[in-house]
């Protein structure tokens, strides 16, 4: 019979492959309960991993995704000897799978928490980056720069709820006795299967949320959880944090989420607000001097796989800015 820290080494095997079962998990949790160096082990374990599956994803994100899970399934069929360090190092199959644009692009790791009995992921995405997590039911999320996603060990089992921070945009499986929530900023979208995309930054004064198929029912998640406001495609739901008001409004939608393909859409949109989906973009800082250019507005798109120096010169079409360069400082001035 395996001692407790044999156990331990067994089940976080199974835990960090994702092929742990619902009993098994119990088990889990009962040993970190049990003593406090298995919580400091499993933090630091599943920390540890994560930062080890990066170069991996990085080789191999222009392969074909099914290949690559062969490939991950081979790995760990071909590994008879359980040392626990080494088999952790090889583990590339994982709960959320991040493919990610470059090798800086994404920090995702598991964490314990006693006060709840559960273990959390989470995925946060540094400026300058994106990634695409797809979550154990298959749900796709693109996650904005500056955007974290968070999930529990309970997600799929009796409920299907993320906690999101920043932007992300969804492609929920449908699954009728098990709707999908997003908690965001205070508020709460519910949906069963559908497409649409969430900005809620916690630096700006609002939280849009953007429909493109299928249908969601928001509201708000502590003031007033009996308001809905339902959305059909091509409609949008601005939350306003200042005054705790939510409207809907008709949109086209999809611009909302043409970030995810590298480009940026806006309507009547001031050079600060363009702006700060720049510094995220490229992870940068940019100061406006001047009010009389941050009281002009721009209608157009960006494509933002171009180096930042020549959309700051598009922008000026009329060659109006002095742009002053100091490292990943920007400063923009009017030349009158």
């Amino acid at each position: 019979m395996l001692d407790r820290s044999q156990q331990f080494e067994k089940l976080m095997m199974d835990h960090l492959s994702g092929n742990i079962s619902d009993s098994e998990e119990d088990v889990l949790l009962d040993i970190l309960n049990s003593d406090h160096k298995y919580k400091a082990l499993y933090n630091e374990m599943a920390k540890t991993r994560a930062i080890s599956l990066i170069p991996l994803i990085e080789s191999e994100k222009a392969s074909n995704y099914k290949l690559l899970l062969k490939h991950i399934n081979n790995g760990l069929l071909s590994y008879s000897r359980p040392n626990l360090m080494q088999y952790f190092f090889k583990i590339a199959a994982i709960v959320i799978f991040v493919l990610s644009t470059s090798i800086s692009t994404y920090y995702v790791y598991t964490e314990y928490n006693s006060r709840n009995n559960e273990l959390s992921y989470e995925t946060f995405v540094p400026h300058g980056s994106q990634s695409k997590v797809i979550l154990p039911d298959g749900t796709v999320a693109w996650l904005n720069s500056g955007s974290t996603l968070k999930y529990n060990n309970l997600y799929g089992s009796k409920s299907r709820s993320v906690h999101l921070t920043g932007e992300g945009y969804f492609e929920v499986q449908k699954n009728p006795k098990k709707p999908f929530l997003v908690y965001a900023n205070k508020i709460k979208i519910k949906v069963l299967g559908t497409v649409f995309n969430v900005r809620a930054y916690s630096n700006e004064a609002s939280v849009v949320v953007n429909l493109l198929e299928g249908k969601v029912d928001i509201s708000l998640d502590i003031t007033n959880p009996t308001k809905i406001v339902s959305l059909l495609p091509n409609k949008k739901m601005v939350y306003n944090k200042l005054n705790n008001t939510i409207a809907a409004y008709k949109t086209d939608a999809a611009r909302s989420a043409t970030w995810t393909t590298g480009k940026l859409c806006f309507v009547d949109a001031s050079l600060e607000d363009i702006s700060k989906d720049l510094e995220r973009r490229f992870d940068v800082r940019i100061i406006i001097r001047s009010k009389k250019n941050n009281a002009e507005l721009f209608s157009g798109s960006l494509n933002l796989n171009q180096p930042l120096e020549n959309i700051l010169e598009y922008i000026d079409v009329d060659n109006k800015y002095t742009k002053i360069y100091n490292g990943k400082t920007i400063c923009i001035t009017s030349k009158n």
